[in-house]
């Protein structure tokens, strides 16, 4: 078989990656200003990495022997490919639609499976224009059912098929790293290449109110064994020359013993990697941040959301208190881990009152880096559900970048909120150069 991964993007002037936001993606557009101008060029041109699910399928073809592409271009599609496996994004979803439609005019018989987080809300869509949708991790298509000819034919006459959550220790070795160059990420001060790694899947926390993360992966964890993740690394570093790892764990560390147990390992059996994880501040004392250093864990990232417990509370987000928030990341810098704090302005019940108070808490916090975004009702979640036929300002679903307003808020206009989004950036980063 000749099989294509195809991740194809749109021409934008901001960065786009379909691996964040859940596997939805976000499109870096940072808001008015010339700060939050010039932060969206950087990010457009110094840190990308595919999806994560795009990869690993590449490394399920790879290790059946099969003839497999990681490609962005549909250029490199011609009538030999017997089997093209699409990855959609919401904030790609209309140029990846477009794509599908171009590809099967051109190439009426080629067999085209879409796949992606977002798709299930819009799979209509994808399967009207001729594509199989597969609705879950398609990575674990493989501990389904074999991937022969024979049965790749017939997953593509059901038209959609569901893939059941299963075992991570069970995936293909990460081999996808023979068919694609590592990336930098320069953001991150890494000059040398970087690679996206996953121990474990899913999230528990209360914040799937709004949170895209749960969607694709579930609310329970699974966890991948310190040795499979070990032996995964070293096979992306001796393929690509990777030494920087980004984990895409919706929450590093939600499980102490098994995250303790997998810093150990790295530290015994990796040396000369560096590693960046993102994880609750709950899940932070002495001895989590004396394990991660061991283990060579060089930035951690983790969510403050909004400095007001009443706005927090409004969209079920479960934090701790700011005097444990505050402690917490001063135990990071004690042991020279750098800090990276994201932030949501714009939420359903923010004023100019409290996105000016978590403004200044995140000036106050004095992170290494800070990340504001819209906050934004994504298809799936119940916070969707609850105004999705009264409150959304816009049917376009690649309006959904993590950055624009696409509700109707009851203070802000669009026009406001994107530049309370750039007075945000501004507001943080030339602190950093005054003090």
């Amino acid at each position: 078989m000749k099989i294509i991964i195809l991740d194809t993007y749109k021409k934008t002037p901001y960065r786009v990656s379909k691996d964040t936001n859940g596997g939805y993606g976000v499109e870096n557009d940072l808001g008015s200003g010339i700060v939050a101008w010039t932060l969206s060029r950087i990010a457009k041109y110094s840190i990308f990495w595919p999806p994560l699910a795009a990869l690993n399928l590449v490394s399920e073809f790879h290790a059946l022997g099969e003839s497999v592409k990681y490609t962005q271009s549909i250029n490199d599609v011609d009538s030999s490919i017997d089997y093209l496996f699409l990855s959609v994004s919401i904030v790609n979803s209309n140029h990846e639609y477009n794509s599908l439609i171009s590809l099967l005019k051109k190439y009426p018989e080629l067999k085209i499976f879409a796949f992606g987080a977002f798709l299930p809300f819009d799979k209509e869509r994808f399967k009207q224009a001729g594509a199989a949708v597969i609705i879950g991790e398609p990575e674990f298509l493989a501990q389904q059912i074999k991937l022969s000819k024979s049965n790749l034919n017939l997953l593509f006459a059901q038209g959609e098929i569901t893939i059941q959550a299963n075992d991570p220790d069970k995936l293909a070795p990460a081999h996808w790293a023979k068919h694609i160059i590592a990336n930098k990420n320069y953001i991150l001060g890494n000059f040398s290449s970087f690679a996206p790694i996953i121990a474990s899947r899913g999230c528990p926390y209360s914040c799937f109110e709004y949170c895209t993360y749960p969607l694709q992966q579930g609310r329970k964890v699974r966890s991948m064994s310190p040795e499979k993740v070990i032996e995964d690394i070293n096979l992306i570093n001796k393929d690509s020359g990777a030494t920087n790892f980004v984990f895409r764990d919706p929450v590093f560390s939600i499980n102490k013993n098994y995250t303790y147990s997998l810093l150990e390992a790295m530290s015994l059996k990796l040396n000369g990697f560096k590693f960046t994880v993102e994880t609750h501040l709950n899940n932070i004392d002495d001895n989590m941040a004396e394990r991660l250093k061991s283990a060579s864990v060089e930035w951690v990232k983790f969510g403050i959301e909004s400095s007001s417990k009443e706005v927090l509370d409004n969209v079920s987000r479960y934090s701790i208190a700011q005097n444990e928030e505050k402690k917490n990341i001063q135990i990071l810098k004690s042991h020279k881990i750098k800090t990276n704090a994201m932030y949501i302005v714009c939420q359903p019940i923010d004023t100019f009152e409290t996105t000016k108070k978590t403004i200044e808490y995140a000036i106050d916090l004095k992170t290494d880096l800070a990340q504001f975004s819209m906050f934004t009702p994504y298809p799936g979640t119940p916070y969707y559900e609850k105004i999705k036929d009264t409150e959304l300002t816009t049917k376009n679903f690649e309006d959904y970048t993590q950055f624009k307003l696409v509700y109707n808020h009851p203070i802000f206009s669009q026009k406001e909120a994107r530049k309370i989004l750039g007075d945000a950036y501004s507001k943080y980063y030339l602190s950093k150069l005054l003090f």
